[in-house]
């Protein structure tokens, strides 16, 4: 494993409270913001929309995706933009006007404990709740949920509490000013699996609190009193600097070696339901009282600006809004990295919108970018060495990179199924090749050839 030791439980202990960004004149929200469903749109130009309206959905398919307006006014018109991953879409361009339905507003807490899981998983797909867990992936929960239901063997949820990312802090910062709300949004979903367990992994030194008996406000720290369905909870210990210690593979090995004696624990596996803290909280926000996505909580910093901090923000404000409400750029930035210096993504525009999938933006300077000149594998093994699933990246690279090695022992493509996308083969790799990327991407395809052919199978 790498170890991060610059990474200080103490930077994470500075932030004591979250903050309200600015609401925005106008919002840029993008049509397609989960990996999974395309959408078409509901609204036109000239359409007065209200704060949680649905402007867009997909059809077909087990579970539909939605998309909501995140605050009331004009659709002034359907525009192309560039999202914070890179990609591509159309997007509704909305100008504020109107009541607001929910920002303000006294919300009324409903009890999650009187649903049947099938209500349950009915209002997570309809407030449209994505699984971030892998970020760089984001899926529909309600979809994730009922593929673990189909597993056959014990039916576990697996809650990461911390980053997988050192570098960034959201969902630890959120398991700290949200324990409660966090745990009973894992109940939640719990509860709509049909859950047998719950692990939770949790940061070392973490405490499972004693539930309040009386309920607060989503404002307040200490929060709301979990679901009373009793599900049984386990709990690991990692630390999150041990990089990549939050993927799938490391927290399946930690909690078979922890929790060996728990026939429960034993039968983890990667069909097993994997869910974050922003996911978690998430569920509880949208499900306890009725609302739909239509926010996140985002962590901003770099050394580009003057204060860092973590905000809820109204999906489709851009990231040029948020650098403002920091304070504005001190130092011109470089690169915007999006969720994560070790496994993020850079976004090529200030103009690029927050999304669903968004947990955090870090501005950097031109002194904190390093080379990013491609030059021809040396063949140092630096990358088979720092792979934690002891696979060959440059191989795999090569083979399909290079069209004359393409075809030669298929073994190595396969392989590529196993990688979790930790990114440090790319990070350690001296010719700076996109062999994490690459690798990904043949991943998607190798799982997709998985999937047809177990459906054909069940047919």
């Amino acid at each position: 494993m790498t170890v991060f030791s610059h990474i200080s439980t103490l930077k994470k202990d500075a932030f004591k409270n979250t903050a309200n960004a600015f609401v925005p004149n106008s919002v840029l929200v993008p049509i397609k913001q989960d990996c999974e469903n395309d959408c078409e749109w509901l609204v036109k130009a000239g359409d007065i929309v209200s704060e949680g309206q649905i402007i867009a959905a997909s059809y077909g398919g087990d579970f539909k995706s939605s998309v909501y307006s995140p605050i009331p006014g004009v659709v002034k018109g359907i525009e192309l933009c560039v999202c914070p991953d890179g990609r591509m879409c159309e997007a509704a361009r909305i100008n504020l006007s109107g009541k607001f339905s929910f920002l303000g507003k006294t919300l009324k807490k409903s009890d999650a404990t009187l649903y049947s899981d099938r209500l349950l998983l009915s209002e997570i797909e309809k407030n449209g709740i994505i699984n971030t867990f892998t970020v760089n992936e984001p899926r529909l929960l309600a979809s994730d949920i009922s593929k673990a239901k189909k597993h056959s063997g014990s039916k576990l949820l697996v809650v990461r509490l911390f980053d997988e990312d050192p570098s960034r802090l959201t969902d630890a910062l959120i398991t700290k000013m949200f324990t409660e709300n966090v745990l009973s949004g894992a109940e939640i979903v719990a509860a709509a699996l049909g859950a047998d367990g719950i692990v939770l992994a949790s940061e070392k030194g973490f405490e499972i609190p004693s539930h309040s008996t009386k309920e607060k406000s989503e404002k307040s720290p200490d929060l709301v009193k979990p679901t009373d369905k009793k599900i049984p909870l386990f709990s690991i210990a990692l630390n999150p600097k041990k990089y990549p210690v939050g993927y799938k593979d490391e927290i399946i090995r930690a909690v078979k070696k922890s929790l060996k004696s728990s026939p429960l624990c034993k039968g983890i596996s990667k069909k097993s339901l994997f869910i974050d803290s922003s996911t978690a909280f998430e569920t509880f926000r949208t499900v306890s009282f009725t609302m739909p996505v239509i926010d996140r909580y985002v962590y901003i910093s770099g050394s580009c600006i003057p204060t860092t901090g973590i905000l809820k923000v109204a999906i489709g404000t851009s990231i040029r809004d948020l650098a403002e409400q920091c304070g504005g750029f001190i130092k011109s930035p470089e690169a915007i990295i999006i969720n994560g210096i070790v496994c993020g993504v850079s976004s090529g525009t200030l103009d690029a919108p927050i999304t669903k999938y968004v947990k955090s933006i870090t501005f950097l300077p031109q002194s904190k970018m390093p080379c990013q000149k491609q030059f021809e594998c040396i063949q140092c093994g630096n990358c088979r060495r720092i792979c934690p699933l002891h696979l060959s990246p440059d191989v795999i690279y090569s083979k399909m990179v290079f069209p004359y090695t393409r075809d030669a022992d298929d073994v190595y493509i396969k392989t590529s199924e196993l990688c979790n996308g930790c990114g440090l083969c790319s990070a350690c790799c001296p010719a700076r090749l996109p062999l994490s990327q690459v690798i990904y991407k043949i991943a998607a395809v190798q799982n997709a050839s998985t999937e047809i052919g177990s459906g054909m199978e069940e047919r």
